[in-house]
């Protein structure tokens, strides 16, 4: 059977609605609390957020091999801004590889297990992980009773 070429990710639009969402939680989180976790072994509200950004690069830098660096933002997004900027810089770039069709058709080797996926795989997975995150940063921020509005 010979497969035929995927149709473009329809599901942009409501990612982009995700992206939104985990820029609100940045604000939301209360003041004195972004190092806060409900257990030590847990990561905290700065770490998550770090992470969503953090993962996009390194499925963008280093299985599609997108041409972009991978840069080390653990060491450089302390505060709220910087956090947001690495968020919305990630989302720019992940949009690049969305809207590209050849890229999203594309079989790539994974550099963590040495399988393959193709650019769809890729997408959805990190589809998966920002909405995993998101609520997860949701649980956190109602453990600490802070309202938040964010229809999902």
């Amino acid at each position: 059977m010979t497969q035929r070429p995927y149709p473009p990710l329809a599901i942009t639009p409501h990612w982009a609605t995700v992206q939104e969402h985990v820029l609100q939680i940045v604000d939301l989180v209360p003041r004195g609390r972004m190092d806060w976790t409900p257990k030590p072994d847990l990561w905290n509200f700065r770490g998550i957020l770090i992470h969503i950004a953090d993962a996009r690069d390194g499925w963008m830098a280093h299985d599609v091999n997108d041409g972009e660096p991978y840069p080390n933002i653990w060491t450089t997004a302390r505060s709220r801004d910087d956090i947001k900027r690495e968020l919305a810089r990630t989302w720019e770039r992940l949009n690049r590889f969305l809207s590209n069709q050849s890229q999203l058709e594309k079989t790539y080797t994974s550099g963590y297990d040495g399988g393959s996926c193709d650019g769809h795989w890729i997408a959805f997975h990190l589809l998966e992980h920002d909405i995993h995150h998101r609520a997860e940063l949701l649980q956190r921020l109602a453990l600490l009773d802070v309202e938040h509005g964010i229809d999902m």
